[in-house]
């Protein structure tokens, strides 16, 4: 029965976090979250002065306004030297959907592991026990998570998850988790 209403709420949660992020929301925070709000994603496929464009084909504009970091609370710093084959992720003030934009904010600038071409990923496994940001896995590994930890189901990035014992995720950690996605 746990488990029906754990995966009943994460269902849930995804919905109204897809729903959430149609809307034109504040660039700072989601306000019911209190969660950065993500609408821009993607690997760089090149870099020109300012402009980066992404394997999608979206050119992301950086200008002398652009913040790279989380906010003022979580105090992430992000690289601005963004290179070709980065993973990047932010917020734009524009229509999402644009094929050319500007980046409010970059909260992401990841090196992709080049012999696999894919994001570095250094934990993996199905959660056992939560105990408040502390999540244990089934390998004993510990990953703390904070209000900047960034989670994504197969569909994209999402708000308000609710991580229940049985999830089986995967991301990046280097003390606390930056990114979390999770398999279910």
């Amino acid at each position: 029965m746990k488990k029906i209403i754990c995966i009943f709420m994460a269902v849930m949660m995804v919905m109204f976090a897809l729903m959430g992020c149609s809307a034109n929301q504040n660039p700072a925070k989601a306000a019911t979250t209190g969660k950065v709000v993500i609408n821009f994603e993607g690997t760089v496929a090149a870099v020109d002065g300012n402009e980066i464009t992404l394997e999608s084909g979206k050119v992301i504009v950086i200008s002398e306004n652009t913040v790279f970091g989380g906010d003022v609370d979580t105090n992430v710093a992000v690289s601005e030297e963004i290179d070709v084959g980065n993973f990047i992720q932010g917020y734009t003030e524009d229509d999402p959907e644009a094929d050319r934009i500007t980046a409010a904010k970059v909260y992401c600038n990841a090196k992709v592991n080049p012999a696999v071409g894919k994001l570095v990923i250094n934990f993996e496994g199905k959660i056992v026990s939560i105990s408040g940001n502390e999540i244990t896995l089934d390998s004993g590994k510990t990953i703390t998570v904070t209000e900047a930890t960034v989670y994504s189901v197969a569909g994209g990035s999402v708000e308000n998850i609710v991580l229940c014992e049985g999830y089986t995720v995967q991301g990046y950690a280097e003390g606390t988790a930056s990114r979390i996605h999770i398999i279910f």
